[in-house]
């Protein structure tokens, strides 16, 4: 990632749209991988308030101790649904994220051990970041400079964007706490609520909510709807303990029958803690971060401490009183997580792009699976980067710019106000005189249809007349060209309204 200035001296081509993503956890930059391994050539920044790319799946370090790094927030990366989202693999293949095969089990309220299945975070496939979880999103960002030859995504680090406005051109103006202009862009991307969310007022005794405050004049119902979600929605505080063990005590940790132990609902209520990692360091030592429910002020640290000592009691066979600590410990830090953790329902994908107002959402708030998870942003980012790419090209095709969809071979359609590319391939196979034949097809034809994040290849139906396409759970038909019928069973059968798009011609100047 370039520097830190909100002049970054890249180029920019004229009409291409820039984007002011406001986070640099893993959805900012999975969101910016996924636009430029999609083509998008505009401008991204990044603008993130902590220290490096992460968020909360960042790794703390220390300059003067390169052997010293904690991940302190996510311990990992785990995926529950199947398709896996597409970044995933490509991060995997450049050794970015590796599998996590460390023993975990769960502390019931009794202080027994059992299975850890039950957290949603310990299921399906788990992995974590290479040299630390904050490799995650340096694989993502690796992604997207990778991409070329449009410039890489900038990062503005120990940034806090504070105030935002609409321009009288149209987009936005990005300006810190004491109004200083950041820099301008003509997309705004929020991959966390704090610009968005009441909170702010109470946190940090803001005056006003600042994405609220910014579009006070602005008509645009699908935006009033999404900070209304928002506003509804609930936030979980979170203090994390950091322990750093001399390794003269860290072999009894490392020697525990887990590295990951999280705590049942019970077990949560009687320690106030709810999960626990233990990190190897490479010369011996060991860090321990604890993840708990007390305000990181007064005696948070103390409370904590005594916390892990008397839920490892059975284990480390010691429990700190009258303001002892616990044996080998050499350093103590907290780290407090200020309403970041999302409480379901969250935010509907639908309300995640507000084109008129040109503000788009994504992150692990979003509704739908790996809620509230790394999972959750990952997906939200991969959706988000497709709205945005087929936003891009609705308009390349209403500017009369080139017919890129026709030049592919794929037909554009607006779907539930999405644009979905319907690619036909008749296949190889000679059959004829078989019904469909009559309609320019052969057994062998499918479609391949792409829609918001999904890729469907359907195959066609052997019946006469305007060709259909289903496999069993999806149907395209095209018995009105203009208006295609798109159906999903899932249970209830849903259908989807779409529409032709189209095609443009260039401008007679060819420009």
């Amino acid at each position: 990632m370039a520097g830190s200035s909100a002049e970054s001296g890249q180029s920019r081509r004229p009409g291409a749209p820039s984007l002011a993503v406001i986070g640099a956890g893993v959805a900012g930059c999975a969101l910016a991988a996924g636009l430029r391994r999609g083509g998008w050539d505009g401008p991204i920044d990044l603008w993130e308030a902590g220290r490096g790319p992460g968020g909360r799946a960042a790794t703390r370090r220390c300059r003067q101790d390169v052997a010293w790094h904690i991940d302190h927030g996510a311990p990992l990366l785990n995926l529950l649904e199947d398709p896996e989202p597409k970044l995933v693999a490509p991060l995997r293949e450049g050794g970015w994220i590796v599998p996590w095969r460390e023993p975990a089990a769960a502390l019931q309220a009794d202080g027994t051990l059992g299975p850890a299945a039950a957290d949603p975070l310990l299921g399906g496939s788990l992995y974590r970041g290479r040299q630390g979880m904050d490799g995650l999103c340096r694989g993502l960002l690796a992604l997207a400079e990778a991409q070329g030859p449009p410039p890489s995504p900038t990062g503005h680090y120990g940034t806090l964007v504070r105030h935002l406005a609409v321009r009288h051109e149209g987009g936005w103006r990005l300006a810190d706490a004491n109004g200083a202009v950041l820099g301008d862009a003509d997309w705004l991307v929020l991959t966390g609520t704090l610009l968005a969310h009441p909170r702010a007022m109470e946190r940090f005794g803001w005056s006003e909510v600042p994405l609220l405050q910014a579009t006070e004049g602005l008509d645009d119902g699908d935006l009033a709807s999404a900070l209304a979600a928002l506003a509804r929605m609930e936030m979980e505080a979170r203090t994390n303990l950091m322990l750093t063990i001399k390794p003269a005590a860290a072999a009894r940790w490392l020697s525990l029958p887990f590295r990951l132990l999280s705590f049942d609902r019970e077990a949560q209520g009687r320690w106030g803690l709810r999960r626990l990692a233990i990190q190897p360091l490479a010369d011996g030592r060991c860090g321990v971060v604890a993840h708990g429910v007390p305000a990181a002020d007064g005696p948070a640290m103390a409370a904590l401490e005594g916390a892990v000592a008397g839920a490892l009691e059975p284990w480390l066979g010691e429990r700190p009183c009258g303001g002892e600590a616990l044996a080998g410990v050499s350093q103590r830090q907290l780290m407090h997580w200020g309403a970041a953790f999302p409480v379901a329902p969250g935010l509907p994908p639908a309300a995640m792009v507000c084109p008129a107002s040109r503000v788009a959402f994504c992150g692990d708030f979003i509704a739908g699976a790996g809620f509230g998870r790394i999972e959750g942003a990952l997906r939200s980012a991969q959706a988000l980067a497709g709205r945005l790419l087929a936003l891009a090209l609705l308009l390349c095709l209403s500017l009369g710019g080139p017919a890129l969809a026709a030049a592919a071979g794929a037909v554009p359609y607006r779907c539930d106000g999405d644009l979905l590319l319907a690619t036909s391939d008749n296949g190889a196979v000679d059959a004829p005189g078989i019904p469909n034949t009559t309609g320019g097809t052969v057994p062998g034809a499918t479609v391949l249809l792409e829609w918001r994040d999904l890729r469907l290849q359907l195959p066609r139906t052997n019946n006469a007349g305007p060709p259909s396409y289903t496999d069993g759970l999806w149907w395209w038909s095209l018995e009105d060209p203009q208006q295609p019928r798109f159906l999903h069973r899932r249970g209830a059968i849903e259908q989807f309204s779409c529409q032709a798009v189209a095609a443009a011609t260039p401008p007679a100047d060819g420009h």
